[in-house]
């Protein structure tokens, strides 16, 4: 079991560089990129800078399309749907489902009835990240950039009670 650790961070929308670390906090990979707009794109590279994978989002809307390239091969696409308090998101020529839990932030990959990716929110001494947990290593680059594209990455989180809207932030403890 291979885990990678991401810090949360407001990347999609603002297009910063990601460092992934491994359990003992080296430096794995490093993502570029955002999506949002069509042909926007993640790229996954080594620490050493080699090109890795990379994953670009085809059509816009509700539910946008994404396809996957591993080295230059297209390997698969995927297209996000919902439910009313789950994701669900079928990947095509790989034959994976990724089901969601948009409340709890946490988030599975099956193929078949084997799990390969479970994804969650976990609280380290140097901030708020997302732990993948990967049953094979080898499928590492293109679990890390399906997680990229879960809805919950996105979501602009406000801290300030000024931003939130709170009209008196006094009381707001």
């Amino acid at each position: 079991m291979l885990r990678l650790y991401i810090k949360e961070q407001l990347m999609a929308t603002k297009g910063v560089p990601l460092i992934v670390r491994d359990e003992k906090n080296n430096p794995v990979y490093l993502i570029t990129g955002r999506w949002g707009l069509r042909q926007d794109a993640f790229t996954l590279y080594t620490i050493g800078g080699r090109y890795v994978a990379e994953i670009k989002q085809t059509t816009l809307g509700l539910f946008p399309r994404f396809d996957l390239y591993l080295g230059k091969e297209k390997v698969g696409a995927v297209k996000k749907m919902y439910g009313v308090w789950h994701q669900f998101q079928f990947v095509s020529e790989l034959n994976w489902i990724i089901m969601g839990d948009l409340t709890n932030h946490h988030y599975k990959i099956y193929h078949r009835t084997e799990t390969l990716l479970v994804l969650d929110k976990v609280i380290l001494a140097d901030g708020d990240y997302y732990e993948l947990a990967i049953t094979h290593p080898e499928d590492a680059p293109i679990c890390l950039l399906l997680s990229l594209v879960l809805d919950h990455w996105s979501i602009r989180r406000d801290k300030s009670p000024l931003k939130r809207g709170v009209t008196n932030p006094i009381y707001d403890v």
